[in-house]
């Protein structure tokens, strides 16, 4: 039995209840409740106990949570944050990884000696430097292509609260690479490497929103 107009807008008016916004998400979880129902509905014909019926189970699945890869701050509905830790959770042990061997490696030594001629130090620290920068534009561009679009989806959400950050780093390594020393700063080279893995997923968060968006016809 297929639902009405009304009826369906009572299922949309429930996900709202429960902050399912995000549209990958939201559509895929629309057409699972309707379908329950109106596979209910098949034997009990009644709207309002095969609706409570189907989210019940829903209930479960879009209680809030959090996670400690996406950040405890980020309060969503469990579906959500156990999709979204697919994405995000692999490049934060990634960039935990880098960010404990480095600091293990600076608490023995905070350089690398390097035995190299000034001009090398000089090219060196303004490539550096402009990958950096070069960084941090892109992923600005990129996530102001994303919001022009004005949906929301899944990888919106981890594109702003996992990525956007790293355009502060060029100001957290303004400087030489190469010291004084001729030592190669390992807690610069820390930062742009990690700079590097996000810049990674910012590609990756990109694509799958503008594939998202066509899927959809958005």
């Amino acid at each position: 039995m297929e639902l009405t107009k009304n009826q369906t807008q009572q299922v949309k008016k429930y996900l709202d209840k429960k902050m399912v916004y995000y549209i990958d998400i939201r559509v895929e979880v629309l057409d699972h409740i309707i379908s329950e129902i109106e596979s209910t509905m098949l034997t009990e014909k009644d709207f309002d106990h095969s609706f409570n019926k189907a989210t019940e189970k829903w209930n479960v699945l879009l209680q809030n949570s959090s996670s400690i890869y996406l950040g405890y701050c980020y309060v969503k509905p469990l579906l959500i944050i156990n999709k979204m830790k697919k994405y995000g959770k692999p490049h934060a042990i990634k960039i935990w990884s880098i960010f404990i061997l480095m600091l293990l490696s600076i608490g023995f030594n905070d350089s690398i000696s390097l035995n190299v001629s000034t001009l090398i130090a000089d090219i060196a620290n303004i490539t550096f430097q402009t990958v950096s920068y070069a960084l941090s534009l892109l992923i600005i561009l990129g996530y102001v292509h994303i919001y022009s679009t004005k949906q929301k989806t899944s990888f919106r959400f981890l594109y702003e609260t996992q990525v956007l950050a790293v355009v502060l780093f060029p100001f957290m390594i303004s400087g030489s690479f190469i010291t004084k020393h001729d030592g190669l700063d390992l807690l610069k080279t820390m930062i742009l490497v990690v700079s590097l893995f996000m810049f990674q997923l910012a590609i990756k968060l990109y694509k799958k929103h503008f594939t998202l968006l066509k899927k959809y016809s958005f």
